[in-house]
């Protein structure tokens, strides 16, 4: 994995993506595609569970890229603040800090007039769970075709269902190269290109739950076999591919507005580019720009700080989110700083219907004068209205050498929402001249 993130920090400006010849949404829909054409059932019987691949399975496709990519996409890059900063205004420099700022979070000090800082982090994310649910243990259901009269039950091949289980593993690896330079005492501009692998794995196992069968000898929907000794249980083609390339790119802006004061404050424009190919789940397939609040306060060896921000995202397969960083870094030795932080993401606004995974449908049927109602979840998923995420990042910078810091971080989620790994670690470089 480490090797071809690596070779992607020297192809990924020509290669963004996949070099084969399908995309891993492209493969994940033909595995659908398997699982739903029931080409050997008799008569027209194996194109009734093509409309669920056109409603459930493209719903499904949507609402995972959707929780891949932007958990990708969205991913902290760096921190734009240097491990040491200075103030120039009196025309020599003299040090800001103390200890060496947070991870990925920011405070209000500048890198200071004509420095640079520069560094290189890497991050491995390897999906556990999505809402709580185990990735190998997520179920889909795929109702049959409405034949007859609106609402399904009044024919028997409408109890007729099918569970599937693609035991999806899903991991990526980010090395992120970002760089600040201090256009004035107050003003930095920087830049953050993440270079990305994301592997997909698929394990699929799919049943027909056979009403038909079970109540007449004589199955209507099946994978192989008879219609008196059907074949039930299907395994489509297994995906074990890999993508590579750009992630989505971020220029970023902050100017420290006040300083000096009980609490500094500064201002900051983060604008990420939609430059990952989200077909590969390389990046979120669109643009977001990130306003932040910037407060924080050095006292002697102790920097507290709270960011506060708004992500834009300009599309409408996406919902805005305010974000909330509380947290701290602090200087444990001349060479040793422990940073620790708390982040929470919401999610604003109505729920976007096309990336809501299904929920469950009824079949209804009557027994004599007794009509019943059959409800059929269509996902084992919670069916939640947002993903609000709360996580703790904790970690250390250790100088090696003057303006030269070495870092270490994991990321921990706090509840069960969203796409989630239990724990992610980030280790990289820094340099500030």
């Amino acid at each position: 994995m480490l090797r071809r993130v690596i070779l992607a920090w020297f192809i990924g400006l020509f290669l963004a993506g996949n070099i084969g010849s399908q995309t891993l949404k492209q493969q994940m829909n033909n595995m659908f595609g398997e699982v739903l054409n029931l080409e050997l059932s008799p008569g027209k019987h194996g194109e009734h569970f093509l409309p669920a691949k056109v409603a459930t399975s493209l719903a499904l496709i949507n609402s995972l890229n959707n929780f891949i990519g932007t958990s990708i996409a969205s991913f902290p890059l760096s921190s734009s603040t240097a491990g040491v900063t200075f103030d120039f205004s009196t025309g020599k420099p003299v040090q800001t800090s103390t200890s060496f700022g947070p991870m990925f979070s920011e405070r209000a000090q500048t890198v200071g007039s004509g420095r640079i800082n520069m560094g290189f982090n890497f991050t491995y994310i390897n999906f556990t769970r999505i809402r709580g649910i185990s990735l190998p243990d997520l179920r889909l259901t795929f109702t049959h075709q409405d034949v007859l009269q609106p609402g399904l039950g009044d024919s028997p091949n409408e109890f007729d269902t099918i569970d599937f289980y693609m035991k999806m593993d899903i991991a990526a690896a980010v090395m992120a190269v970002y760089f600040t330079y201090g256009i004035t005492d107050r003003l930095d501009l920087g830049l953050a290109i993440p270079f990305t692998n994301v592997q997909l794995k698929t394990d699929p196992f799919a049943r027909m739950n056979s009403y038909t069968w079970v109540s007449n000898d004589s199955a209507n929907h099946y994978y192989g076999g008879t219609t008196t000794e059907p074949a039930l249980t299907k395994s489509p083609t297994a995906i074990n591919d890999d993508a590579t390339g750009i992630g989505d790119i971020a220029i970023r802006a902050k100017y420290n507005f006040v300083r000096d004061k009980k609490v500094d404050f500064a201002a900051m424009l983060e604008y990420r580019l939609a430059t990952g190919n989200a077909d590969n789940f390389l990046g979120a397939g669109y643009s977001v720009l990130r306003t932040s609040l910037i407060g924080s306060k050095i006292i002697g060896d102790f920097a507290p700080h709270l960011n506060v921000a708004y992500w834009k995202k300009f599309t409408k397969l996406g919902r805005d989110e305010i974000e909330f960083i509380l947290g701290y870094d602090q200087k444990i030795a001349e060479w040793l700083t422990l940073a620790i932080d708390f982040m929470g993401r919401m999610e604003l606004g109505d729920p976007v219907e096309s990336l809501q995974f299904p929920s469950s449908v009824n079949i209804k049927y009557t027994v004599g004068s007794t009509a019943y109602v059959n409800p059929v979840s269509l996902t084992n998923l919670p069916n939640y209205s947002n993903d609000n995420t709360v996580s703790g990042l904790f970690g250390f910078k250790l100088k090696l050498k003057e303006s030269f810091l070495v870092m270490t971080n994991v990321f921990v989620p706090l509840n069960h929402a969203g796409l989630q790994a239990d724990v992610v670690p980030t280790v990289g470089m820094e340099f500030s001249f």
